[in-house]
């Protein structure tokens, strides 16, 4: 997941909303967001490689996402997705899992994680000490520190603040991360492909645009539209919906 888009307690009927991209390898296994048989509270796509997954939700109203940090040396061989499946499967509130997790941070690939328990909105990464929770309003993650910006992050901010002023629809968030334009005049190409919102490039590229929206009555909505990445596949888009479950 290279980009992370969300309007938190921005809206009066909203608690709520992430738009967010997904980009790897066209080749690595993965699947289709679904509530995992073996955990039916998790709704998330699965990496196959490893078991975890780079975005979800829980029935009982929990949402993590994670990105890599790109250009930054590993330091553990831990995989990151395991952090949304385990915060997903836990009933720890964010700023406590977050807490917890700081004595192990090192023990992961590089990561940025954000975490909510319908309260809380926490964000991390392994490669600074702490962890924070953030203020109401929108926020853009991408594979840099939330502490530092770059064209990327700086435009996804401000088209989704656009987009939410405007109150949207999940076809309206889903266009604007289809937004192909460049945000860096590199001169190398793969460089140019990196700072677009939808990557494309050779081998690698968006595999799949998520849309979740958490009402302030406990509505769920998950919207995920996975990209062809080979002349036999073709896109395909799928909706889920469900009432918070604090039980769970």
């Amino acid at each position: 997941m290279c980009l992370i888009l969300l309007s938190w307690q921005n809206d009066p009927e909203q608690i709520l909303t992430v738009a967010a991209n997904r980009d790897e390898f066209f080749q690595r296994p993965t699947l289709a967001a679904d509530f995992w048989p073996e955990h039916p509270q998790i709704l998330a796509g699965r990496d196959l490689e490893f078991g975890g997954s780079w975005l979800g939700i829980s029935r009982s109203g929990r949402f993590a996402a994670v990105t890599n940090l790109r250009e930054v040396e590993a330091s553990g061989d831990r995989s990151r997705g395991d952090l949304v499946k385990d915060f997903l499967l836990s009933a720890e509130t964010s700023q406590d899992f977050c807490e917890g997790l700081e004595p192990e941070k090192s023990q992961y690939r590089p990561f940025n994680f954000i975490t909510s328990d319908g309260d809380k909105l926490c964000y991390t990464n392994n490669i600074e000490a702490g962890w924070r929770t953030l203020a109401a309003g929108i926020h853009a993650i991408g594979n840099i520190p939330l502490s530092e910006k770059n064209a990327k992050t700086q435009k996804g901010y401000q088209d989704m603040k656009v987009v939410m002023a405007e109150k949207p629809s999940h076809q309206d968030l889903l266009n604007m991360l289809q937004d192909t334009k460049p945000t860096m005049d590199a001169e190398e190409d793969i460089y140019r492909a990196l700072s677009c919102r939808f990557v494309s490039f050779n081998e690698y590229g968006t595999r799949s645009s998520s849309v979740v929206s958490a009402s302030k009555t406990g509505q769920w909505d998950f919207w995920e539209k996975r990209y062809a990445t080979s002349p036999t596949q073709e896109e395909a888009l799928q909706h889920f919906s469900f009432a918070e479950d604090k039980q769970q």
